[in-house]
């Protein structure tokens, strides 16, 4: 079974239980779990070398917020030197996007609740789904620049780019939380699938 470090990027202790939901949802789609928090990530070199891919969870933090971007100036700085597999979920999207040289900006209001995105690319990681998924979302900030390198493979009405890839190397990002899905909405389920049997090493 494969093994995937899932980083915790919540600041505060009431927001733990989305961390506990993820590790959890990651398990039942078929992986090992190791944990880090986005603090400690960049001292993990030999743990991290053992995984075969990492999940960078969401955040109730703003990147457009200084004083919540600064709290993630490591994890920003470390993120562009590991060499596994990486999804990045909402917050953990951005924090990747804005490691690779892209940027993000308010959207004005709380996009939230499950919601249509519409699939661009059926990439392997988006692979056996329909044209159109129902995601829960809950985010005030988007992806506005994609980093260079990268290509936005799904997109919404609320949201540009609700999901990217490396155009070279095993990195993506949804802004949509996949790990929040339900009986009658399953993509996110096959998303973290289809991360940990067709990406992860």
């Amino acid at each position: 079974m494969k093994q995937i470090l899932v980083v915790d990027l919540y600041l505060n202790q009431k927001h733990k239980v989305n961390f506990k939901k993820l590790v959890v949802r990651t398990k039942e789609a078929g992986a090992e779990v190791a944990t880090a928090d986005y603090q400690t990530l960049a001292k993990l070199d030999p743990l991290t070398a053992s995984c075969s891919g990492m999940i960078l969870s969401g955040t109730e933090a703003l990147f457009t917020r200084t004083a919540d971007r600064n709290q993630f100036e490591s994890l920003i700085q470390c993120l562009p030197k590991i060499r596994i597999p990486i999804l990045g979920i909402c917050g953990g999207h951005q924090a990747l996007a804005i490691a690779h040289g892209g940027s993000v900006a308010k959207i004005g209001r709380h996009i939230q609740g499950y919601r249509t995105v519409e699939l661009e690319d059926k990439d392997t990681l988006l692979a056996g789904l329909p044209a159109r998924i129902r995601v829960m979302q809950s985010h005030y900030e988007e992806v506005k620049q994609l980093p260079p390198k990268f290509v936005r493979i799904a997109r919404s009405e609320d949201t540009d780019n609700e999901a990217m890839k490396h155009e070279e190397s095993p990195l993506y990002g949804v802004q949509f939380h996949p790990e929040r899905w339900n009986q009658e909405n399953l993509a996110g389920k096959k998303i973290l699938e289809n991360f940990i049997e067709k990406i992860a090493l």
